[in-house]
């Protein structure tokens, strides 16, 4: 029996919780191998994406935090979760 593929809301939730708990910036490739077991390039969509969605940000030398938005967004997920699973 093949792997479930994870939708693209999974994999960029788990890339934000990843984030939520980590105590400083990320490396993008430790955020790669941690949160993800997908391809770099298929990863490097979704954390472009999330950056894009003003949900985490790159404070340099390809470290990654969450903005407060996106804690925000984590937050309300994680509370929502639960009632619609």
């Amino acid at each position: 029996m093949g792997r479930v593929r994870k939708s693209a809301v999974q994999i960029r939730f788990e890339i934000l919780e990843f984030l939520y708990y980590a105590s400083r910036p990320q490396l993008r490739t430790h955020i790669w191998r941690k949160a993800t077991t997908l391809a770099y390039d298929d990863f490097l969509k979704h954390l472009s994406y999330l950056e894009r969605a003003g949900l985490l940000e790159d404070v340099g030398d390809g470290r990654y935090r969450l903005t407060r938005r996106g804690r925000k967004i984590y937050d309300d997920l994680r509370r929502s979760l639960p009632s619609i699973l």
